[in-house]
């Protein structure tokens, strides 16, 4: 999926119109949001549905999952329908996307949180080069007071940072990754998390602003899966306190595989138990999270290269765990209930049990996958 136009609107009424009369000056719309965003997504279309235009929503309830199924709702939409406007989270965002690789289609979205579910404004689904690129994805400014989703967007920044220690260690054994391009996002992110203070609004949208537009180098992160994982297993229902959780656990974790010191080269354990605890764990059939561990082939390169980065490493987690206090603090400032929903989760036995489970997912040069065998 190429890129595509990440803009602030201020009068997003205005925006949609103009972006519809640009594709087209009249004919069929489809509008599609989830339950929850129905009456926020009417306000959007509202000045379109005043010009030469057929709408029709395309509503999908709470709770719906992006895939190949239910974004077929959107691909069997009336054919007249020439152009979609997504409204809401990345949700919608990649049902548009994965609807895209089946019909022809042209699009918009209308994001009403300045955090995309955690990943800016990367809107992606699997296998996503098949996927059309939206025109342009518009931030609505007028809906950007809510101050919950300023603590989705706290989570999401730092677990950024804690990604970039992951990334940063598979490309010392891989170099699989620009290095120009990594030294960038981890200036951005350190200034956007600068001591940890994460209060300032107008620092966090610009910060994850800037972020969307750098040419990223994406993988799939052990923060990723464990906070799939953490949603799949309801330790809490909310993304942004998911990706939280995940980073605060991944700082101890890579705290603790960053000092070993008294490494050795080692036959790599047998991670089947740790397959069929996940399997016990997510309910996933064994055989299936086996058959996700590639083949992996273990040199005295690996405990070289940790050897010689081990140090400068650690620092950074180091680093990151004195800002985690006024991280976690900054986050539940902006939450309704000021973080008491999530009690104890945040040093929780189970979440230690699936980080302690979580090697056989991740990538081969993780250092979770590394761990196994110190």
């Amino acid at each position: 999926m190429e890129k595509f136009l990440i803009q602030t609107s201020d009068n997003i009424k205005e925006s949609v119109v103009k972006e519809c009369s640009a594709v087209m000056p009249g004919g069929h719309i489809g509008v599609c949001c989830i339950n929850q965003d129905r009456q926020y997504a009417q306000s959007v279309v509202e000045d379109v549905s005043r010009f030469e235009y057929k709408i029709t929503f395309i509503e999908y309830p709470d709770g719906v999952e992006a895939d190949a199924e239910t974004a077929l709702d959107i691909v069997n939409s009336d054919d007249d329908i020439r152009f979609f406007i997504g409204v809401g989270d990345k949700v919608v965002a990649s049902l548009l996307a994965l609807a895209s690789k089946s019909r022809n289609m042209q699009y918009m979205f209308v994001a009403n949180s300045p955090d995309l579910n955690g990943v800016g404004y990367d809107i992606v689904c699997d296998e996503d080069a098949c996927a059309t690129s939206p025109n342009c994805v518009y931030v609505d400014a007028g809906a950007l007071d809510c101050p919950y989703a300023y603590a989705d967007l706290v989570g999401s920044i730092f677990s950024h940072r804690v990604e970039l220690i992951e990334k940063k260690y598979i490309h010392y054994l891989s170099r699989r990754f620009d290095e120009k391009k990594l030294a960038e996002e981890e200036r951005l992110l350190d200034s956007i998390i600068a001591n940890g203070d994460m209060s300032d609004r107008k620092r966090l949208f610009d910060g994850i602003m800037e972020y969307a537009s750098l040419d990223r180098e994406k993988f799939l992160s052990a923060n990723s899966l464990m906070t799939k994982l953490l949603g799949e297993l309801c330790l809490t229902s909310n993304a942004g306190d998911c990706r939280l959780l995940s980073a605060i656990a991944l700082v101890k974790y890579y705290k603790a595989i960053f000092s070993v010191e008294d490494y050795y080269l080692s036959i790599p354990i047998d991670i089947s138990p740790k397959c069929r605890r996940l399997s016990k764990l997510t309910g996933v059939d064994v055989s299936d999270i086996i058959a996700k561990v590639q083949n992996r082939k273990y040199a005295r390169e690996w405990l070289y290269i940790h050897s010689e980065y081990r140090e400068d490493l650690l620092a950074e987690v180091l680093s990151l765990e004195e800002k985690i206090k006024k991280i976690i603090k900054s986050a539940k400032r902006f939450m309704s209930d000021v973080g008491y929903h999530l009690g104890d989760d945040f040093d929780s036995n189970y979440m230690i049990e699936i980080i302690y489970n979580l090697s056989p997912l991740v990538d081969d040069c993780s250092p979770i996958a590394m761990a196994d065998i110190l």
